[in-house]
């Protein structure tokens, strides 16, 4: 029985999910997984906790469950998630104050490196990081969309270059399949011609609570916070920037030169939302309803001509350059992105094999629980010697 070897970065809301999830599922001792998952590892900014041999925490779901409890008692009262962070200090295997790059050296010289995941569940800017990892032969799956849609397009090769060592299809649609069928269409010269979907089910399913009309635009998105439907600052997806390194990622995984400066993007909220940008979270989320009228009365004049608002992206191909847009858009209800229910998501792709019947794809966009069961999925697809 080989072990897949885990260290996990990131303690918030989709880290502790995951963490739990393998303790439900995948955990050594549960002696149901032939290729078990072991945490032996856990990150954040404040410092890390390693054991070699694998941390208690992931034999005692129980212990997880209450600790995402006090998290979302955290939220509700419009505080940070801390309670994995004050686990790990209880810890005495715990470095205070220790950084990601300690931890690697420590991990090379125990000589785990070709046997260990990093498992990137943060909103950090560890470009450097993944690639410290993967040049040194080591291997990455991350949810982290800032390393393949804000860093350079060599920084992008190089990361994504080997496909057995670097995972990132969680990085877009929660894991659903856009990533696996645009990198395999790149490998099979299947040139992509158009780009087109709803991209983050924060937004989707902003926009069918809006649709309704029973809530205000405030209220909703105080509503997801507390639910852990939104970043950690909510503003990260009413910019719309959240869904431009996703469209970004989906461009370059096609093949096309494109960074972050060239995506056009209109904010989800209106012009006075960038007035906001450097209020504290709290402060805007006070705030928020300034924008409520303005947004009821955009849904409701779409819902009397039968149609919805959507936050859709868009890659279209004009005369071989890649013109990439974002921003809301009237749908009929009864279209592929305007029928989408909850916090569904959809991508609309057409390539050269694809060109008279595209390629439609829906799965859920956002929550914990769905971003970490396809973070594990990722894990089995760099298993060396994956077993049934």
């Amino acid at each position: 029985m080989a072990q897949q070897n885990v260290i996990v970065m990131g303690t918030g809301n989709i880290g502790t999910e995951f963490m739990k999830q393998v303790a439900l599922n995948d955990a050594p001792g549960l002696g149901r997984h032939a290729n078990p998952t072991n945490i032996i590892g856990m990150a954040n900014q404040d410092g890390w906790v390693h054991t070699p041999g694998g941390i208690s925490i992931q034999n005692s779901p129980r212990l997880i469950s209450d600790i995402q409890a006090k998290d979302s008692g955290l939220v509700a009262e419009g505080k940070p998630r801390t309670a994995m962070k004050d686990w790990m200090r209880t810890q005495p295997e715990y470095k205070d104050g220790a950084n990601l790059g300690e931890l690697f050296e420590e991990i090379k010289r125990q000589g785990l490196i070709d046997d260990t995941v990093f498992v990137d569940l943060t909103a950090k800017d560890l470009t450097s990081f993944h690639g410290q990892v993967v040049e040194s032969g080591g291997k990455i799956v991350t949810a982290n969309k800032i390393p393949v849609a804000q860093s350079s397009l060599d920084i992008f090769k190089l990361l994504t270059k080997f496909r057995r060592r670097y995972g990132f299809s969680c990085s877009v649609m929660a894991g659903a399949g856009a990533v696996p069928f645009l990198r395999d269409a790149f490998d099979t010269n299947d040139t992509v011609e158009s780009i087109e979907g709803c991209f983050s089910g924060t937004l989707g399913k902003l926009c069918n609570l809006l649709h309704e009309g029973k809530i205000t635009f405030s209220d909703a998105i105080k509503q997801l916070k507390v639910d852990g439907d939104t970043e950690p600052d909510p503003r990260d997806d009413l910019s719309g920037m959240d869904v431009a390194k996703k469209i970004v990622i989906l461009a370059r995984t096609a093949g096309y030169k494109v960074n972050l400066e060239d995506v056009e993007v209109e904010p989800f909220v209106p012009g006075g939302f960038r007035e906001l940008s450097t209020s504290s979270v709290n402060e805007f989320m006070a705030k928020a309803d300034i924008f409520d009228q303005e947004i009821a009365g955009k849904f409701a004049e779409a819902k009397k001509e039968g149609k919805t608002l959507r936050y859709v992206a868009s890659l279209k191909v004009e005369d071989g350059k890649p013109i990439v847009k974002l921003g809301l858009r009237e749908e009929k209800l009864d279209s592929p992105l305007g029928s989408l229910k909850g916090n569904g998501n959809k991508v609309v792709v057409y390539t050269a094999a694809y060109s008279k019947v595209p390629y439609e794809l829906s799965a859920p966009g956002s929550g914990a629980h769905i971003t970490a069961g396809n973070v594990r999925r990722d894990l089995l697809q760099l298993l060396p010697n994956r077993e049934m």
